[in-house]
């Protein structure tokens, strides 16, 4: 019993370590080391944007030929690959090659940090009893807020001494990080290419359709916090950028407590029920200040939109495994994560150019909170089509 114990820690550990390396530093220590970059003189306004959009053309690369890698080289072999081309990424970027060079890595980051986000957790999840695979999915992706935390709390400080030496220790600690999870990336099977359609059939596949793009729109529904919040209370506000920081901060915390939570819910309800009231209770959480803009208020809407961005991921993949079996996980998991991100993409450019027309902050919660809502009642629905299933039986 305690070895099997062993045996799971050290599997959540390895899939923390890639949600972590892939996307809590591949994509989010750009972030608080953007304003640097900038002030030092390695690159424009414009082009640390351009920077960004190229880090999600990379993330939407990633995502489509994911689990075709995993299936062709074996998922083992590629999540190795990964690892090292993202801590490869992080490092080079310390270098102020311009432009290009620049651009290259951060796509390369991009693309790696959906591989680390699609592979690891069906690869896992197969190795475990099936009423251990909730709590696997949230340590596996709670890395993602351990990174959000890393990267908002220690990177600022490091850019101080120089934006170099901010990426070099990036790039250290994911070398360290990475060779911490090599052993656990053991050969498995994956999915064939049909898994997915031949997983489920007939009825089976409107509650598929339905729950893969409640969570597409999901990617939508969470961009006013991930890309305004901070700005809201610092300048719409009018409180500062410390006050930014903090609630940043606060929703950092969440997203490292929200996937364990999202877990404990769902070893009691199940995965399917589990991230309808995720979605649903988001939607709220989102549209929270529309009703009041109170430091509580503000603080339990970060927290909570924190808490269910990584807990929806671990939910939506639970959901991903269960609708399609172990064979078709994978395959499934990742064009769930392709419309996530295909949405997210569409949301977090159509919300900024909207923020660009209007200089108003509420009507982008309003929409951020109405999108999640349509996205928790297709999932409602799909809830129902998958219980009306399972009473026929």
């Amino acid at each position: 019993m305690v070895g099997s114990n062993w045996k799971g820690w050290r599997l959540a550990g390895a899939g923390l370590t890639a949600t972590l390396l892939g996307v809590g530093l591949g994509r989010f220590a750009y972030t608080p080391l953007l304003p640097a970059m900038v002030a030092e003189g390695w690159l424009s306004s414009t082009q640390a944007a351009l920077l960004g959009a190229f880090n999600l053309a990379g993330y939407l690369l990633g995502a489509l030929v994911a689990a075709g890698l995993g299936r062709r080289f074996g998922a083992a072999p590629v999540l190795r690959v990964a690892l090292g081309l993202i801590v490869l990424s992080l490092g080079a970027c310390g270098w102020n090659g311009g432009m290009v060079w620049l651009g290259c890595w951060r796509f390369l980051a991009g693309v790696t940090g959906a591989v680390l986000m699609i592979l690891p957790a069906p690869l896992l999840m197969a190795r475990v009893p099936a009423d251990r695979r909730p709590m696997l999915a949230g340590l596996v992706f709670s890395g993602m807020g351990f990174g959000i935390i890393l990267a908002g709390a220690v990177l600022p400080l490091l850019a101080a001494g120089g934006v170099a030496l901010a990426w070099a220790v990036l790039g250290l600690l994911g070398v360290g990080l990475a060779a911490l999870s090599w052993g656990q990336w053991q050969p498995a099977p994956l999915a064939a290419p049909h898994a997915v359609a031949g997983a489920t059939t007939g009825r089976g596949m409107a509650p598929l359709l339905l729950f893969a793009l409640a969570y597409g729109a999901d990617g939508m529904g969470f961009v006013p916090h991930t890309l305004f919040l901070s700005d809201f209370v610092a300048r719409g506000l009018g409180w500062g950028l410390k006050a930014g920081g903090f609630y940043w901060t606060i929703l950092g915390l969440g997203a490292v407590l929200g996937p364990l939570l999202a877990a404990r819910v769902a070893r009691t309800t199940g995965f399917p029920l589990a991230l309808t009231g995720a979605l649903l209770v988001k939607a709220g959480a989102v549209g929270l200040p529309l009703l009041t803009a109170t430091p509580a208020a503000l603080a339990l809407s970060a927290f909570l939109v924190g808490a269910l961005t990584p807990g929806s991921v671990a939910l939506a993949s639970g959901v991903a495994g269960l609708l399609a079996g172990p064979a078709g996980h994978t395959a499934l998991w990742g064009r769930m994560t392709l419309l996530f991100a295909l949405f997210q993409a569409v949301g977090g450019y159509g919300m900024t150019a909207l923020f660009a027309t209007t200089g108003a902050y509420l009507p982008l919660f309003a929409l951020g909170a109405a999108v999640l809502l349509l996205a928790g009642g297709m999932a409602l629905a799909g809830l129902v089509l998958l219980q009306r299933k399972e009473g026929d039986r």
